[in-house]
Order: structure tokens, then C-alpha cells, then sequence
């Protein structure tokens, strides 16, 4: 009850701020990669406009964060004096010129007509779909994964008459959705028919004390017929070279210059917690990819591991979370994939038993296996066995805390709360 009248009185305070300022609104949603294309339309377009996106590791692309950031406000649990400012905080906005004139929010779903009641609330003049996967996640309070893909469809139905939709068409599911837009297309993605495709991606690496370390990405986006070269700093994985190939079909539906969007990707880093590169101990190498698990993205992951190269590659894998009926079948389709990805695995969690068992299945054996009821119990069994140039991906659902295996085993543990995800006094505290 409690939560229902906050979501009332969030979703009018910021209905006015939205009716006071009449911002250009950009609408994210997907089941992966919502965040990463967060931050590269954001770098994208503050190049050349006032813009406000959201921040942090906290859910905020629901009922009560997409509120809270277009208010400009952050969560204040049970703390009714901070609610109450939150009310004055919105006065101060009316009476401000100082709005900002695109608001970036995610859009996210977790049951039927969470996208239309966001939507109503936010109507987008623009709308970006990063991808669904074959299984999206929190697909456990749908009938099935078509369900909540058509639920997250709506995004497109809410726009306006010349509004645009920017689509990732590397993503079949998401590609279909071209030819039922009542809007103009933007695609993105490595496919020949595109708009701004992906081409010539390369990770680049460095030498430290001989061991070789990815330093980022490079790539051309190739758009009417010119090829534009790219470089992310701090990347390693194509799904970054997506985001901001997302990036820059936001800048081109704004009207901005393709090279003046290229210089602004530079800006670019890609969100803690999302296949970032940290320094390991022992001159070990991190993939930190904790944030959340995602089907689609574990795949996207364990790709990437197998495509670098290392002395050994070592995956961390927990449960992934709010799966319902799919749950033994995502995680034993990921179980599969592990012999051509690592050559060791380790699981955290009861739903990671079925990743093992497929692992062995697949030819791996029980000495290049290890499991785990909870993720602070990885350290004392990964930490001593590290060796300089070990490759080591951290991955699981938000639930399973992979962050806490990340600062057990990263070089700078002194950095955790500049570098990791949760590392709020709040999520500290949660067990």
C-alpha cells in the first residue's frame, strides 16, 4: 500500500516537471545492454546539448526510478522527511529555468503494462531497443519470453508521429520490429543492411611486466557510405561497440554531424559492472561484468572470453535471476558453452548447479570445477591459485553480488567503491 501511494505521488510530481519543461524525452529498453547505451547516447549528445541521464547501480527504470530521475532526486526508503523533500525539490524545478532539454531514462518491465504505464508517464520522441536475447529476463511474471518482448515493444507505440526508433538489428527479434514501426528506422549492428554498421573491431591491448592487457576497443561505423573510425578506451567486447553505435544513431536523430558524434564517443566508458577491464592480484586480468545476468549477455561474455587471449581463462559464473520456467534451461545452455570459453569454471548459487553439470557434459572434468553456495566464499579457493596473465570473468545475476568476488581478487581494492557496482552504504549492508 505504502509503495503504491509513493508510486502515485512520485508519478504526479514528475508529470509536472515533464508539463513545466516539455524536455525531449529518449526511451531505452531490452532485456541487456540498456545501461552501456545509456551512457554512450548521454557522452553522444551532452556534446552538444543540456542533458540529464540517470546514475548509479540502483534500479532506476521502474514506477519509482524513472520518476526519481526526471526529478533529479534519489531514493529515500522509509525516510519520510526525505520524501517530503523530494516535493520541494520539485518546486524549486517549476520555478527553474535551468531544466535540462533531453532526459535519457531506461524503460525497464517486470510484469504486463509496466512499459505502457512508463510510457505514459515519459512518452518518448525517441526510442532505442538494445536487444531481447531468446530469453529476456524477468520473464518469470510472463507467459512466456514473445510476452514480455511485446510488452517491451510498446516503447515503439508510444511515439509520435515524427518521432524515431532506433533498433538493434543485430537482434532478430528486435529487427522485426522494423517493418511494424509507424516511424522512421534507424538500425545499428555488424548486418550488410544497416544504417550504422559495425566494422574492422579489434580489441587493442599493452604490455605490463609481459603480460598482455586490453587497453579498448577500436572499430569503423560505417554510415552512408563514409567509414568512421572509433576507439573506446576501457573496453573489450563487441556489445560496447553496439552501445555506441546506438550512441550514434541518437546523435544522427538529433541532426547531429557524424564525425562530431564520433569525437564525442570518445567520452565513452563503459559502466562499472558491465564487461569493464580491472587489474587482478598477482598480474591477473578482470573481466567485471557483474551488474546482472541475462541469458543473452553471459552468452555475450563468454564469447568474448573465448575470443581473447590468455594463459588461462577463468569463469565465475552465478545464478541468473527471475528466469521462472526457463531457469534449468538458460543455465545448462550456458553450461554448454563453457569448454570453448574457459578452463576453469566456477559457480555461486543452486541455480548454477545445472551450469556445471552441462560443463561436465561437455567435456570438462571435476578438476577444473568448483562450486559455491555464496560469492564471498570464492575468494579462498581463487585468490591463492591465481597466476600472472590469468584471464578471470565475473558474471551473475544482481541477487548473487558478484562484486564481492571482483574486490576480493582486483589489484586496487582501495578503488572498490570508485570501480565496482554496489558499493553504496546501503548495499553494503544487505547480506
Amino acid at each position: 500500500m505504502l509503495t503504491k501511494l509513493l508510486q502515485y505521488y512520485l508519478y504526479w510530481l514528475s508529470r509536472i516537471i515533464l508539463w513545466r519543461h516539455k524536455p525531449t524525452i529518449v526511451g531505452i529498453t531490452g532485456s541487456v545492454g540498456k545501461t552501456s547505451a545509456r551512457d554512450a547516447v548521454y557522452a553522444v549528445l551532452s556534446a552538444q546539448f543540456a542533458v540529464w541521464r540517470g546514475a548509479g547501480e540502483k534500479n532506476y527504470n521502474n514506477e519509482i526510478g524513472v520518476p526519481l530521475i526526471i526529478l533529479g532526486a534519489r531514493h529515500h526508503r522509509k525516510n519520510i522527511l526525505g520524501w517530503m523533500g523530494v516535493f520541494l525539490r520539485c518546486l524549486r524545478l517549476v520555478f527553474s529555468n535551468a531544466y535540462p532539454g533531453i532526459l535519457i531514462l531506461e524503460m525497464g518491465v517486470d510484469r504486463p503494462g509496466d512499459m505502457e504505464y512508463l510510457t505514459k508517464l515519459a512518452p518518448p520522441a525517441i526510442s532505442i531497443i538494445t536487444g531481447f536475447g531468446s530469453i529476456p529476463v524477468h520473464v518469470e511474471f510472463f507467459s512466456g519470453p514473445e510476452e514480455v518482448m511485446a510488452e517491451k515493444s510498446k516503447i515503439s507505440n508510444a511515439l509520435p508521429k515524427d518521432g524515431r526508433a532506433i533498433l538493434n538489428a543485430d537482434d532478430k527479434n528486435v529487427l522485426m520490429l522494423k517493418e511494424k514501426s509507424r516511424v522512421p528506422v534507424l538500425t545499428y549492428g555488424t548486418g550488410e543492411t544497416v544504417d550504422a554498421k559495425i566494422e574492422e573491431f579489434q580489441v587493442l591491448f599493452r604490455d605490463t611486466n609481459g603480460v598482455k592487457i586490453p587497453d579498448g576497443v577500436v572499430f569503423k561505423i560505417r554510415y552512408q557510405g563514409a567509414l568512421i573510425p572509433v576507439r573506446i578506451h576501457g573496453a573489450l567486447a563487441k556489445t560496447q561497440a553496439l552501445a555506441a553505435a546506438a550512441g550514434f544513431c541518437a546523435g544522427i536523430a538529433f541532426g547531429m554531424n557524424p564525425v562530431a558524434i564520433v569525437e564525442a564517443l570518445v567520452y565513452f566508458t563503459p559502466p562499472p559492472g558491465r564487461m569493464r577491464i580491472l587489474k587482478g592480484n598477482k598480474h591477473s586480468i578482470i573481466i567485471d561484468d557483474t551488474y546482472n545476468a541475462a541469458p543473452a549477455a553471459v552468452e555475450a561474455a563468454l564469447a568474448t572470453l573465448a575470443s581473447l587471449p590468455a594463459k588461462r581463462k577463468i569463469a565465475v559464473l552465478g545464478d541468473m535471476l527471475e528466469l521462472g520456467a526457463y531457469t534449468e534451461g538458460a543455465h545448462r545452455t550456458i553450461g554448454g558453452l563453457i569448454p570453448q570459453s574457459a578452463d576453469i569454471l566456477f559457480t555461486v548459487g543452486a541455480r548454477s548447479r545445472f551450469i556445471e553439470e552441462e560443463a561436465l557434459r561437455s567435456g570438462f572434468t571435476e578438476s577444473q570445477v568448483r562450486h559455491m553456495d555464496d560469492s564471498r566464499e570464492v575468494e579462498s579457493i581463487l585468490e591463492p591459485m591465481l597466476e600472472p596473465g590469468d584471464l578471470v570473468l565475473v558474471k551473475g545475476g544482481q541477487g548473487m553480488r558478484m562484486e564481492r568476488v571482483v574486490e576480493a581478487i582486483m589489484a586496487e581494492p582501495e578503488k572498490a567503491h570508485e570501480l565496482l557496482v554496489r558499493q553504496s552504504v546501503d548495499w553494503k549492508r544487505k547480506i
